[in-house]
């Protein structure tokens, strides 16, 4: 596992929307926003059951995610191995969902959508590329 320079960590550990790219079985890309966390060994993705991006790791076992900040023009992208995980508990979706939305917020989305069958995604990054920071 590399070791990320600390104004890369700090901008992986904010709360920012990524995007997730997949590959469809006739090779075609899968793009697609997600929410994320990182404990500082892989990203833990949420996902309905059935979506094409949780079929997409599935069968082929590799993501990339780009973290991006359009104001600055600086970015993270990961590439990595990817599997699907268990089933997500509301007490994990609560904690992203307030990183995201804020306590009120966040809250409330997990009431709403409380029943949705999710799973989760890990990915295990491979290898790391940035722009726009002190270390790129």
């Amino acid at each position: 596992m590399a070791v990320l320079a600390p104004d890369v960590r700090e901008f992986v550990d904010a709360a920012r929307v990524a995007a997730l790219a997949t590959v469809r079985p006739d090779g075609r890309p899968h793009v697609t926003p997600v929410w994320y966390e990182f404990d500082g060994r892989e990203f833990v993705i949420s996902t309905l059951r059935k979506t094409q991006k949780l079929r997409n790791i599935a069968r082929k076992g590799f993501a990339s995610l780009c973290i991006y900040d359009q104001e600055t023009y600086r970015h993270v992208i990961v590439e990595g191995t990817a599997r699907v995980g268990s089933p997500v508990d509301n007490v994990w979706r609560e904690r992203v969902a307030m990183r995201y939305l804020g306590e009120t917020a966040g809250r409330a989305y997990v009431r709403e959508a409380g029943d949705w069958d999710m799973v989760a995604l890990h990915m295990r990054p491979l290898k790391w590329m940035t722009q726009g920071f002190e270390t790129s």
